[in-house]
């Protein structure tokens, strides 16, 4: 997870491929990189594919403007080419995330000090991650316990369970 905050409004798009190198130590395959029109940046597009070896699924700023005219080979290949379904297959899941999140931690930061206001950020971008992890592997975990008791106990507990 690679997280980056800043005070006040600003553009997402330097800090692209600073996030994206949070990612390489991971050691974890990167097939698609989504974004939407604002990180649209050859620098983006050449990080993504040259050294992450991904796909991207970025839409071109200007789509309407002739592909001939359009500055960077990665861009005017994206134009020509857009992964639609990548990239409508994936956004949703994106924009769904932040709803979560702000709907669960709240839209707006308690903290007036800059130094506490990060603090207070990446808590809750650990806290939602937490969160999807343990709902993610809880089951498997209960499973694996539910594995080891004999039925007779597993059915006394199941009961309890339901007496609530």
């Amino acid at each position: 997870m690679a997280v980056k905050f800043r005070r006040g409004p600003s553009g997402d798009s330097p800090d692209f491929i600073w996030t994206l190198k949070k990612v390489r130590p991971a050691r974890l395959p990167v097939k698609l990189v989504v974004a939407d029109k604002g990180y649209d940046a050859e620098s983006n597009h050449e990080y993504a594919q040259d050294v992450l070896g991904a796909r991207t699924a970025i839409p071109v700023r200007v789509a309407s403007r002739p592909k001939i005219k359009m500055r960077g080979k990665r861009r005017r290949r994206q134009a020509k080419n857009f992964d639609k379904r990548g990239y409508h297959g994936h956004r949703p899941k994106v924009e769904t995330v932040f709803s979560v999140e702000k709907r669960k931690m709240g839209l707006i930061v308690l903290a007036r000090v800059p130094s506490q206001q990060h603090k207070e950020l990446i808590f809750r971008a650990f806290s939602y991650n937490s969160g999807r992890m343990e709902s993610l592997f809880l089951p498997v975990i209960e499973d694996f316990y539910e594995a080891g008791r004999p039925k007779l106990l597993r059915r006394v507990i199941s009961y309890g369970a339901d007496s609530r």
